[in-house]
């Protein structure tokens, strides 16, 4: 088929892919404090009725830290 050995042009491909991938695509976790505790925070769960459930929930299963710490 054409001469070429596909197993071998497939990981050139894939190894090219993931050069690219390494060289070009930023990370997707930056880490923020301030944003995780705004985002995650007792007071921002506290707020929600959904929130107050997972509060409450984790407090029944004695959890050490009900939300994230700063």
């Amino acid at each position: 088929m054409c001469g070429y050995n596909y197993n071998i042009l497939t990981k050139k491909i894939a190894l090219s892919c993931i050069i690219v991938y390494i060289l070009f695509m930023s990370k997707t976790y930056q880490p923020n404090r301030r944003k995780r505790a705004k985002t995650h925070g007792f007071l921002t769960r506290a707020k929600t009725p959904g929130g107050k459930k997972v509060n409450l929930a984790r407090r029944r299963k004695g959890r050490a830290d009900v939300a994230i710490k700063k």
